[in-house]
């Protein structure tokens, strides 16, 4: 009777070992992505776990965590839990700082504010802050540029970061990526034009905006390359669409065109004063390696087809420009 009720014993001790520390725990069959933020709690975390359904018995975790010391050894940092995980992975997961970097992709940026928002939604560092850096003078002075050209250090790529990352991390990152970028040959290729880096990325971000296809993006850096030679304004209708933020304007009027802003390539000569989006390293390339030619100007065809047609001359280009707008027109596009 005596071995009956040991062995019973050792049974619902082994049961109950079970359910608390190999039993899975995660709920549904999803990945569950938790965000512990620098100096959280562990109160924090348990108002996550709950809040998003991530665990099905939270009073079976929690043993395994005060007998672990979790809470007082919880780290900071984007954590991921899989199906079918139990307390004892949970716990441990969290307890080592076992964390699952974060993609910061940088794509489709335009200004300083979007840029820091964007870092701001993919890691834990305050957009708001981002922002105040990114306008600092000094700050931009430490990187050798200000605050117009700030965006031309950042270079277009996928990226893999921990979340928590601090903003000087963050920062070493961006330079690593940007001298790695900017290697011996664009180098090279970038005094051979008798630019400096951000200028032939400010050029390079007219040049983003003005192609549809990548293979013309060489032909269109030419015939920007050729203004600039003989002082003739760039006359580029997507730094218009910048200085007034009208990103949703679907056709360039004398509206723009008058607007006052450095940024007015109409009434203003050379580059603008920095970059009118983050361009794609392509771009960039486009630039250093502009296709040589005479061309001077360049027009949407007709057809509608995305492509340009280029012109050596000004009759030439009012031309196919004259029959792009009864084109517009008859589209209705204003």
């Amino acid at each position: 009777m005596v071995l009956c009720v040991v062995l019973v014993a050792i049974a619902a001790a082994g049961l109950a070992g079970y359910y608390v520390f190999v039993k899975p725990n995660v709920q549904g069959g999803k990945r569950i992505h938790i965000y512990i933020p620098t100096d959280s709690t562990y109160s924090n975390l348990l108002v996550q776990l709950q809040s998003k359904n991530a665990i099905q018995d939270i009073r079976s975790f929690e043993v395994v965590a005060q007998m672990k010391d979790l809470p007082y050894k919880i780290k900071s940092g984007h954590y991921v839990l899989s199906p079918g995980m139990n307390n004892r992975q949970i716990v441990n997961l969290f307890r080592a700082g076992l964390q699952e970097p974060v993609k910061l992709v940088i794509y489709n940026i335009r200004t300083k504010e979007e840029f820091a928002g964007l870092v701001g939604r993919t890691l834990e560092l305050d957009s708001v802050l981002l922002l105040q850096k990114f306008n600092s003078d000094s700050f931009c002075k430490s990187l050798d540029l200000d605050t117009t050209t700030i965006l031309t250090h950042f270079i277009v790529d996928n990226y893999e970061l921990w979340w928590n990352t601090p903003f000087d991390k963050f920062m070493e990152k961006m330079t690593d990526a940007n001298n790695r970028f900017w290697n011996n040959e664009r180098t090279q290729k970038a005094a051979k034009l008798g630019m400096q880096k951000h200028e032939i990325i400010t050029l390079a971000t007219i040049v983003e905006k003005e192609a549809i296809f990548n293979k013309e993006l060489p032909t269109i850096a030419g015939v920007y390359m050729n203004r600039l030679k003989i002082g003739m304004p760039l006359q580029a209708d997507p730094t218009l669409v910048f200085a007034l933020r009208d990103f949703t304007a679907k056709r360039v009027t004398n509206y723009h065109k008058d607007f006052v802003s450095p940024y007015n390539t109409y009434l203003n000569t050379g580059l603008p004063p920095g970059p009118i989006c983050m361009p794609r390293k392509i771009s960039v390339d486009a630039v250093l390696n502009a296709e040589q030619h005479q061309y001077l100007y360049f027009c949407a065809n007709p057809d509608m087809s995305g492509y340009s047609i280029f012109s050596k001359s000004y009759d030439e280009q009012m031309k196919v420009a004259a029959r792009y707008r009864k084109k517009l027109d008859a589209m209705n596009i204003r």
